[in-house]
């Protein structure tokens, strides 16, 4: 490990990665649709070695998508990052929110056309009402990806959980088995679709044996006590296993499916969102929500409570009024929707020389 640690600088504008290979020897090809399996302990630098990897990729040629961020944005961090001088960044956000600073995309109607909107692609969980919205939203970006039957350059899809992929898949299948058998052949043929994949996991067996055996690289970070399984136990035979569990979070084992393994290092990309960062407020994101009509009722008896206290207000002034009395969040969007539940109906009127949108009881 002397050969190849403490090359890193911490907050490289560039950030590096760098492999010493110790038994036989492996150039990743970052124009290849590899997948990349990520293993190690919480707070072990996985999710930075993703950011990591995805950087090389970017600067191969590739597109980058972020999907399954941590519940407190992580992914967001992409958008104050040296790239995003140079690249476009577009946020992939759920049916129910609304974002107003910047371009995003609903990825329930995300299509392959979309693509050619930006470079990078931001699907973070708060850019969603909820987790089912998330896991709606992915499944639909990430079967329209695998459909695609022509690329030059492979897609880069970051997964910070491996496990999630899963659960998405189940929610939109008959089961857990069927869910098992989709993702297996999704990923099987994701090298067709020039799809490249970064997936992490504090647990090996987090993901089906029939998803571990497709990965071209299982990379392993600082494992902590519980170290490797029992069928992987022959990698200490060139890896000390005190060694790697006290691995720092920019060093990292490497085993490639030819059996070759290696020790390396990989800068910490400088944008990288520290533990406790307030991320939103940090690049300016604010997205707003609303519900869905059939998970309206409770919004359209608040609205038709506003319209009753307020006269003939705009759809503005009846959310405002619904924040200060409610504490709840309903765009102006949605009110409009929920007032023709209510039974008013939008009246564009000038008022002192500017137009509004007056919402006005519909006549019996």
């Amino acid at each position: 490990m002397n050969e190849v640690q403490n090359k890193m600088v911490e907050g490289k504008a560039k950030p590096g990665h760098e492999i010493l290979w110790l038994k036989g020897q492996k150039k990743i090809d970052f124009h290849d649709p590899n997948i990349f399996y990520v293993l190690g302990r919480r707070g072990a630098g996985k999710s930075a070695y993703l950011e990591n990897l995805a950087y090389q990729h970017l600067m191969n040629g590739c597109k980058i998508l972020d999907l399954f961020g941590s519940k407190d944005g992580e992914g967001l961090s992409w958008l104050r990052s040296n790239v995003a001088e140079d690249f476009d960044i577009q946020l992939i956000h759920g049916p129910e929110t609304e974002l107003k600073n910047h371009e995003g995309i609903d990825g329930t109607k995300f299509r392959l056309n979309d693509l050619k909107k930006g470079d990078i692609f931001i699907s973070s969980n708060p850019l969603y009402a909820s987790s089912d919205n998330e896991f709606e939203a992915v499944n639909n970006v990430f079967e329209t990806l695998w459909n695609r039957t022509y690329w030059n350059q492979p897609i880069f899809i970051v997964v910070r959980e491996a496990a999630n992929l899963l659960y998405s898949r189940i929610k939109v299948s008959e089961n857990q088995t069927m869910a098992k058998a989709e993702l297996t052949y999704m990923l099987r043929e994701s090298r067709h679709s020039g799809l490249a994949l970064g997936l992490d996991s504090v647990k090996h067996t987090s993901v089906d044996v029939d998803i571990r055996k497709l990965t071209d690289f299982l990379v392993l970070k600082n494992l902590g006590m519980h170290g490797l399984p029992r069928n992987l136990h022959w990698i200490y035979k060139y890896l000390d296993p005190q060694q790697m569990s006290r691995l720092k979070s920019n060093e990292f084992g490497v085993v490639a499916k030819e059996n070759c393994i290696g020790l390396g290092t990989s800068d910490l990309p400088r944008w990288h969102k520290d533990a406790g960062e307030h991320i939103l407020q940090e690049v300016g994101v604010n997205p707003k929500y609303y519900q869905k009509e059939k998970e309206s009722e409770q919004a359209i008896s608040y609205v038709r409570e506003a319209l009753e206290e307020l006269h003939e207000p705009t759809p503005t002034e009846v959310s405002e009024w619904i924040k200060k009395e409610k504490n709840v969040k309903i765009a102006p969007e949605g009110v409009g929707r929920y007032a023709k539940k209510a039974g008013y109906y939008s009246d564009k009127t000038t008022v002192d020389g500017k137009q509004k949108n007056l919402l006005k009881p519909m006549e019996a």
